[in-house]
C-alpha cells in the first residue's frame, strides 16, 4: 500500500500569517479610526449647522432678536436676583428656547414657563446620564470626557457665544504664552467693549460677542463686524467647564468666552469634591478663565457656527487674536479668516 502525505501549514507557517494580518490590522486600524472620527465630525457640523439655522428661524419669529436664557418678562428682571437664582425665575437656556426649531415641539410644548422651568425636564426624562439624551444638542465625537457629569446635570456640546469678554480667573491664572512664548492677557480684552467680567450683565455694551450670561441677545443689526465674521455657537466639552457641567437646558450653563484658547486644558476633574483643587491653576475645571472655553474632542481644534449660519473648523492654533475678533460682533478690526 502507498500512503499520500497530506500537505498542512506548519507552526512557524501559522505564526507567520498570524504576524501578516496582526501588521494588516495595525496598519488598516489608525484608517478605519480617521474614517469614523470623519463622520462623527460630520455630523457634528450637520448638528450645528442646524442649531444655527434655527437660531435664525427664532429670529425671524422674535423681532430678529436671538433667543436669550430666561424670557424678557420675567419676575427677575425687575428685582434684584439674578436670572437663575431659584423656582419661578429659572426659565431654561437658549436650547430650551430653540427645542420648536430642531424638531423637538413635543417637549417644549409640555413645558409650563410660568413655572420653574429647569426643574421640569427630570419629569420629561431629560435629567442625568442615564435619561433620554437631545441628539442634536450631542457630538458624538464626545463620548468619554464628557459624560462625566453628576447628579441632574444632562449631556450636551454645544454653547454661545459671549466673544472676547472680560474674564476675571482665579488660583494665581492671569497669563497664557502664546506659540511664540509670548504671554497673552486672558483676563483683559482685546479691540472690543466686553468690559464687564463673565458677561454678567444686559447692558450690549459691556458684551462682545452675541449673548450675555444674563438675558440680553443681539440683533443681526448689532453684528456690524459681519454674520460672517461672528462666532454663534461652539464645542465644549461639559465636564471642562465648572458651569457647562450644568446640562443644556440650565440658565447658567452656556455662557462661553473666546478668552480661554481652544481646546485649553481643564479636562482633568474626575469627580472629586469641588472644595478641592485638582490641577495647576489655569488648568483647573474651576477656572472660568480657561474653563468656560471651547473645547471639543476632534484632534487640533473645534467647530463653530457664524451668525451667517455656516460651520467651520478653528484649529487650536489660531492666532489668539484673530481669534477674538472672531468672537467680537462689532471690533471693527480687520480679520482674516484662520
Amino acid at each position: 500500500m502507498s500512503h499520500r502525505l497530506r500537505a498542512g501549514f506548519t507552526l512557524v507557517e501559522l505564526l507567520v500569517v498570524i504576524a501578516i494580518i496582526g501588521v494588516l490590522v495595525g496598519l488598516l486600524l489608525p484608517a478605519v479610526q480617521a474614517a469614523r472620527e470623519a463622520a462623527r465630525r460630520m455630523s457634528c457640523s450637520n448638528n450645528l449647522k442646524q442649531i444655527g439655522l434655527a437660531i435664525h428661524n427664532y429670529a425671524d419669529s422674535n423681532k430678529e432678536r436671538f433667543p436669550v436664557g430666561t424670557m424678557a418678562h420675567d419676575p427677575a428682571n425687575t428685582g434684584s436676583g439674578w436670572p437663575w437664582n431659584a423656582g419661578p425665575w429659572r426659565k431654561g437656556s437658549e436650547l430650551v428656547k430653540l427645542l420648536p426649531f430642531v424638531e423637538q415641539n413635543n417637549v417644549f410644548e409640555q413645558i409650563d414657563f410660568s413655572l420653574d422651568v429647569e426643574s421640569q425636564f427630570p419629569a420629561l426624562g431629560y435629567a442625568g446620564t442615564s435619561g433620554t439624551k437631545m441628539s442634536v444638542y450631542i457630538c458624538p465625537s464626545d463620548g468619554t470626557t464628557g459624560n462625566k457629569l453628576s447628579g441632574a446635570h444632562q449631556f450636551y456640546n454645544y454653547a454661545k457665544s459671549m466673544g472676547n469678554q472680560l474674564m476675571p480667573g482665579q488660583y494665581g491664572c492671569n497669563q497664557y504664552p502664546d506659540a511664540n512664548g509670548d504671554p497673552t492677557i486672558l483676563g483683559g480684552r482685546m479691540y472690543v467693549a466686553g468690559g464687564t467680567g463673565h458677561g454678567s450683565t444686559n447692558t450690549p455694551n459691556s458684551i462682545s460677542g452675541v449673548f450675555s450670561r444674563f438675558i440680553w441677545s443681539a440683533k443681526f443689526a448689532d453684528i456690524t463686524d459681519g454674520t460672517s465674521n461672528t462666532i454663534l455657537f461652539g464645542e465644549i466639552i461639559p465636564s471642562c467647564g465648572d458651569h457647562h457641567r450644568g446640562g443644556w437646558y440650565s440658565s447658567n450653563a452656556l455662557w462661553t468666552a473666546t478668552t480661554g484658547p481652544i481646546n485649553f486644558n481643564t479636562c482633568g476633574w474626575q469627580g472629586v469634591a469641588d472644595n478641592q483643587q485638582t490641577a495647576a491653576p489655569c488648568n483647573d475645571y474651576r477656572n472660568w478663565q480657561t474653563s468656560q472655553a471651547f473645547k471639543s474632542q476632534h484632534p487640533g481644534g473645534a467647530q463653530f457656527v457664524l451668525c451667517d449660519g455656516s460651520v467651520r473648523f478653528i484649529p487650536e492654533t489660531v492666532d489668539y487674536t484673530t481669534y477674538q475678533k472672531l468672537g467680537g460682533r462689532n471690533d471693527g478690526q480687520p480679520l482674516q479668516m484662520p
